[in-house]
C-alpha cells in the first residue's frame, strides 16, 4: 500500500471495443491493472490466470464488492483493442483491455511505477517485450493505491486487498 495514494495523469486510451478510455473510467470502483501484451509467451498469461483467481477469492471475501479488471497493453504496435478484447476474454469474459498510444500508456505505466522495454525489431519480424509483473489497485477514487508484487497469490491478495479497503474508507 503507498503511504500516500498517487493521481494518474490525465491519459486517453482504448478499451477492447475501440471506445476512449480515460481516467474517469476508474472512478467509482475498485479497478485492478495488469501491465502486459498478448505475445507474451508466459508471464503474462500466468499472471493473467492468477488475476482470474483474485477476482474469484474477492469475490467470496467481497462478495459485493464493484471491482474492474484490466490488462493495459504494452506492445501498443501489435496489440490492437480486438485483439485485447478476445486475448482478456480468455480469461475472464469481464475483464477489460486497454491500449493506445505509447506516450498515453507512460502515463497510466508512469503512475504504477511500471516500466517497459519495446525492442528495436526488423518489419514483421517477432520481438519479446520487457516489462515488470506487478498488480496495480486504483481506488475508487482513480488514484493509484497499491502496487502487488509477484508472485501473486491470490488468499493474499485478497486478505491484503480488505486492509487496503478497511484503510481507504476510514479516511473518506
Amino acid at each position: 500500500m503507498l503511504p500516500q495514494p498517487r493521481e494518474i495523469p490525465s491519459f486517453a486510451l482504448l478499451d477492447g471495443d475501440g471506445a476512449t478510455f480515460t481516467n474517469d473510467g476508474f472512478k467509482g470502483a475498485w479497478s485492478f491493472l495488469y501491465f502486459g501484451y498478448t505475445f507474451c509467451p508466459d508471464v503474462c498469461p500466468t499472471s493473467m490466470i492468477e488475476l482470474a483467481k483474485v477476482k474469484q477469492a474477492l469475490g467470496q471475501t467481497h462478495p459485493n464488492l464493484v471491482a474492474h479488471y484490466y490488462l493495459v497493453s504494452v506492445d501498443p504496435a501489435r496489440d490492437t483493442p480486438e485483439r485485447l478484447r478476445e486475448y482478456v476474454a480468455y480469461f475472464d469474459p469481464s475483464f477489460r483491455g486497454l491500449t493506445g498510444e505509447r506516450d498515453e500508456i507512460n502515463k497510466l505505466a508512469g503512475a504504477a511505477a511500471v516500466v517497459y522495454v519495446i525492442p528495436e525489431a526488423a518489419p514483421g519480424q517477432p520481438y519479446l517485450v520487457g516489462h515488470s509483473s506487478t498488480i496495480t489497485l486504483i481506488d475508487p477514487g482513480g488514484n493509484v493505491h497499491a502496487i502487488f508484487t509477484s508472485p501473486f497469490v491470490p488468499d493474499r491478495i485478497a486478505a491484503d486487498f480488505a486492509k487496503i479497503e478497511t484503510h481507504y474508507s476510514a479516511r473518506r
